[in-house]
């Protein structure tokens, strides 16, 4: 069976959660993982076979494919995010996967989203109206993730959980503080496909995180 890639950059800060959702794609149990800074850029991949293939009837090609989620993990120090520009030129990704945290600053992860906007033009060409030409005309992905969304339980809460409108009422206010930069994502990409995601890489359920990968098959094959 044909299998078909889903190539992102995974960005953000550092510490929001890119390397356990790597982690937890390829089936790692984090818990036994001895939480470390990301210095490198890591290329991580994992041949899927996505839920929504159950959806399909038997002899639908969809009901047995597999997807090779390629994942590309990049540092979130702000002394390192140049690698973020070097990463998107060498492995030419469909887009990228920007996730948030909630218990961090909002003004450092904007600064990290503005980075992640200007690295991606930057890898289409250094200069900046080829650049803007390129970006104009050109398919991308860009999704953005809030993560660590179990932080607005309560103490008590068992997890793994099941996101409640409460908590993902909470996630979308937290978002709103970033739709500046996200409108100009948009503005720049108008061909691009953007989504939006609400999880904890940490705790929900598996089928969580299948679900994002799945968001993005079907930006990239519409099927």
């Amino acid at each position: 069976m044909f299998v078909r890639d889903i190539r992102v950059t995974v960005l953000g800060n550092t510490g929001v959660g890119k390397t356990t959702l790597i982690n937890r794609m390829k089936g790692t149990d984090v818990k036994k993982i001895v939480s470390k800074k990301t210095l490198e850029i890591n290329v991580e991949e994992k041949k899927i076979k996505l839920k929504s293939s159950e959806d399909y009837p038997w002899y639908s090609p969809e009901a047995h494919r597999k997807y090779r989620i390629i994942a590309i993990d990049n540092p979130g120090d702000y002394k390192l995010r140049r690698k973020w520009r070097e990463a998107m030129r060498k492995y030419k990704t469909d887009g990228m996967l920007f996730l948030l945290d909630p218990d961090q600053s909002v003004e450092v992860q904007r600064v990290a989203m503005e980075d992640s906007y200007n690295y991606f033009l930057d890898s289409l060409d250094l200069r900046p109206e080829k650049a803007d030409r390129k970006a104009t005309f050109t398919k991308y992905i860009f999704h953005f993730v809030v993560n660590k969304v179990d932080l607005f339980l309560p103490p008590t809460s068992e997890k793994p959980f099941t996101m409640s409108p409460a908590i993902k009422e909470r996630a979308v206010d937290f978002l709103a503080n970033f739709a500046p930069t996200m409108d100009e994502f948009k503005i720049t990409f108008p061909q691009s496909k953007f989504g939006i995601s609400y999880l904890s890489t940490l705790h929900s359920p598996y089928k969580s995180l299948d679900k994002l990968f799945e968001i993005l098959k079907v930006y990239l094959y519409q099927t």
